[in-house]
């Protein structure tokens, strides 16, 4: 394997052979959705990351990277190179990590990493192209670490061969969304982006695992009442129909719940925020059901 050596440069980059890495200043980032719709179910809850200083590559690798990474022939190709498997991810980390001193991991950012990243304007995303995670495929946040690192997941099931990743917009770059990707075959379009990033150690801090189901019940209640009970009858009483108030009560009832219930997967007052202070301390990072 060939010899990398790393080091670090004036303006805060670190070079390892041809790819330079970016620092990443420590900060605080904030992940999901807080939106209470029902369609918006799998990017809650939003909540506080706090992210260690790292580095981070600018764009994804290039087609000449991962050849020399691979020690392999070096193509004329400047774009980025497509198609990421398992063990084409191990060998290019092992490669990098080869060049690198102390306990920087080598690895594909965190959600959270990407995320501070792209906020401080550092990322230059690839149009139309699935960027791999470190992280687990995920269904919603609960559970997820609030330190920046990876999202562990489960060595059984379905997902156990997938990683999280960013689809980029294939127009609008500033546009993006997450999905998984199989890393048992490579697929067109996948791009690697790497990351130096220090080893957490010790307790990980995470969402609660537990949503306030009493509170979130109180509010389907409230707003199913509100826009569609309230209103069901509100309507023939106002047009001058209130004997029907009294005795179509039953649709009235009826329509009104379907109402609410349809409003629902729309619109529902934002959910709170999960903060720092309200995160559980976790010794391991057991699958989280949605």
């Amino acid at each position: 394997m060939r010899a990398w050596s790393a080091r670090f440069t004036e303006r805060d980059v670190v070079k390892v052979g041809s790819l330079s890495f970016a620092k990443v200043e420590q900060g605080t980032t904030y992940v999901g959705d807080d939106r209470g719709g029902w369609i918006h179910a799998g990017h809650r809850p939003r909540h506080e990351v706090r992210v260690p200083e790292f580095f981070i590559l600018e764009t994804p690798l290039r087609a000449k990277d991962v050849a020399r990474l691979c020690n392999a022939p070096v193509p004329d190709d400047e774009g980025p190179h497509e198609g990421i498997d398992a063990a084409l991810l191990q060998q290019i980390c092992s490669a990098v990590r080869a060049g690198l001193e102390g306990d920087l991991e080598v690895r594909p950012p965190s959600l959270a990493e990407w995320t501070i990243a792209n906020e401080a304007g550092i990322l230059k995303p690839q149009p139309g192209v699935l960027e791999v995670l470190a992280d687990a495929p995920f269904s919603n946040h609960r559970g997820a670490p609030m330190d920046g690192r990876p999202r562990e997941g489960s060595t059984l099931g379905p997902l156990m061969d997938q990683l999280a990743c960013i689809e980029v917009h294939p127009y609008k770059t500033g546009a993006t969304a997450t999905s998984s990707v199989p890393m048992d075959r490579r697929l067109p379009g996948t791009v690697l982006r790497l990351v130096l990033s220090p080893k957490r150690i010790g307790p990980t801090r995470t969402v609660p695992r537990q949503a306030d189901v009493a509170a979130n019940l109180r509010i389907e209640a409230l707003c199913t009442l509100l826009i569609g009970v309230v209103p069901s009858f509100l309507i023939p009483v106002l047009r001058g129909f209130g004997g029907y108030a009294l005795e179509g009560w039953a649709n009235l009832l009826f329509g009104g719940l379907v109402a609410g219930f349809v409003t629902g997967a729309v619109w529902r007052p934002r959910r709170p925020t999960v903060q720092w202070d309200d995160g559980e301390v976790q010794d391991d990072e057991r699958k989280v059901s949605q």
